[in-house]
Order: structure tokens, then sequence, then C-alpha cells
């Protein structure tokens, strides 16, 4: 007698396999979990880190208004030091008397000089050979001239002739002295000053 086994099974008539179980679903949800309690934490601790900073800030901001109030109203209230203010204008009136003087000092230097010239040119235009002199002096608006004559008669020609020269024009010769040594030539002594109402 023949026996025949006949295999019926198949491998479609197997249950499917889930890839998510149960267990599986339980492991991804509790690591889900940890993952988001991790992300929470390090949230909240940047968060109260920046809110601590904040508050910090927030703390030194106000202590600097409180100083500069302070300060601000140190200034408003702080007076000028009356010993100082005196000192300056004590110096200030100095500095402006010596620019004065030193103004004052220029003019006259600038007028001395234009004196010279001009009276150098005006005294070679009236030379005399029977005249010379020896010392002149120019005192402002008053003019001195100190010298020698050989002729009596020459020195008061000599002195009509300087009148109308154009530095002396408008002076007066107020005193004249004359003196003759022994053996030595005339010697003279003029001086001049403005006369009332010329320059």
């Amino acid at each position: 007698m023949i026996k025949t086994t006949v295999n019926l099974f198949s491998a479609d008539l197997l249950p499917a396999k889930l890839r998510l179980s149960f267990e599986r679903m339980m492991m991804a949800v509790a690591a889900l979990v940890v993952i988001t309690t991790i992300i929470w934490s390090i949230g909240f601790w940047s968060v109260s880190g920046l809110e601590k900073t904040h508050a910090q800030i927030s703390k030194e901001q106000q202590r600097f208004n409180e100083q500069k109030s302070d300060l601000e109203l140190q200034i408003s209230n702080r007076k000028p030091d009356a010993g100082l203010v005196s000192r300056v204008e004590l110096g200030q009136q100095r500095l402006e008397l010596k620019r004065l003087l030193s103004a004052e000092i220029k003019q006259r230097d600038n007028m001395i000089s234009r004196g010279y010239s001009g009276l150098l040119t005006d005294l070679a235009s009236v030379s005399d050979s029977s005249v010379w002199l020896k010392r002149i002096v120019i005192n402002e608006q008053q003019f001195e001239f100190e010298g020698f004559g050989a002729h009596p008669q020459s020195i008061p020609l000599w002195v009509e002739r300087l009148k109308n020269t154009e530095t002396l024009k408008g002076y007066a010769f107020a005193t004249m002295t004359m003196d003759r040594g022994d053996d030595q030539p005339l010697a003279f002594k003029l001086s001049s000053t403005p006369e009332q109402g010329a320059k």
C-alpha cells in the first residue's frame, strides 16, 4: 500500500508580522518623553539665565541712572570758586594791560622810526658846511639838537632853513644856547616843541 502525503502548508497562511509592537511603541514613547524633558530643561535653564542676566543689567542700569542724577545735581549746585574767579579776572586784566602796553610801545617805535627817517632826510636837505651836529634826541613831539657852528651867524640861518622842513614844520624852537670855548668852535643846543594848534 502506497502512502502519499500532501503538504498543504503555505507561508501565506502565517499571520503578518507587525513592525510596531506594543513594547516598541512604549519604548518610543518613553524615549520621546525623555528627549522632550531634556529639551525643556535646557530651554528652562537658558531662559532662567537670561532672566537673571536681564535682572542684573536692569539693576546696574538703575544704579548708573542714580549716579548720573547725583552728578547732575552736584554740577547744578556747584558754584565757581571766588578766589579762582578773582585770579582769572586779574590775569585777564594783566594780559589786556600787557597787550595795550605792547601796542603803545610798537606805535611809539614806529613813530620814532618814521621821525628819524624823515628828520635825517630833512637835515640832509639843509646841510651846511658851517654847521655840524653831534647829537640828536627825539622825545615824543620834542626835538633836541646839539652841535657846532663855524660862525655865529651861520647857526640862526641854519635854524631858519630847518624850521621850513617837512618834519619840523609847525614847530617852534623854544630854547637855544650857545657857548664858545677857547680855540673851540661855537657850540649850540636847540630844543623845539610843537606850536599851539599845529600837528
